[in-house]
């Protein structure tokens, strides 16, 4: 068994029991990870309903499996996790109106439903993470490309960014970040 496929297997386990998992994927931050639930798998990549520390819905990350290099289940920590969820009556609206098939592109799915839905995103293209996140509404997706209405950190639009849908490396939806963000956008565009 390859590696993606041992870490798939583990995240397929993890929806059948219902488990809070940790999943690191950043190699160059080994010591970041995301905690959750997992939504859904493809061959290419995860969607994780991510949670806080404390235990409080945090969105939706997408991200790929080739990047996984360390899965912790069961442990100390995420049942602390979820135990903090179901006391503070957590949950997650799912991000996807219909069911994904698997052999999906989450990336693309996620922001289809994030133009649907008008969720604002913060997507990462780089590597290195060197480069800022474009963060803002999906203004328009095709197979190949996505186009991003860009949302300044004061909630004023900033122009727009559009990519190639191979190039996504991580994708956030509908995270505090994201919500605050929104809510500052939305005051601005009726009171000004």
């Amino acid at each position: 068994m390859n590696q993606v496929a041992h870490y798939i297997s583990i995240l397929e386990r993890s929806i059948r029991k219902g488990q809070a998992v940790s999943i690191y994927s950043n190699q160059y931050e080994p010591d970041k990870f995301s905690v959750g639930y997992i939504e859904t798998f493809s061959s290419e990549q995860f969607v994780m309903k991510h949670v806080t520390p404390e235990g409080i819905s945090d969105g939706y990350i997408v991200r790929r499996n080739e990047d996984i290099f360390r899965i912790d289940s069961n442990g100390n920590y995420e049942q602390r996790i979820e135990l903090l969820y179901a006391l503070q009556k957590q949950k997650h609206e799912s991000i996807f109106e219909n069911p994904i098939l698997k052999n999906s592109n989450l990336f693309k799915e996620a922001f289809d439903s994030a133009m649907k839905k008008d969720l604002i995103c913060s997507v990462c293209i780089d590597e290195s993470d060197d480069q800022d996140d474009i963060v803002g509404f999906v203004s328009d997706i095709t197979p190949e490309e996505v186009v991003i209405s860009r949302i300044s950190f004061e909630g004023l639009t900033d122009g727009e960014s559009s990519f190639f849908l191979a190039d996504v490396i991580k994708l956030n939806c509908e995270t505090v970040e994201e919500k605050a963000l929104k809510l500052i956008y939305n005051h601005r565009k009726t009171n000004y």
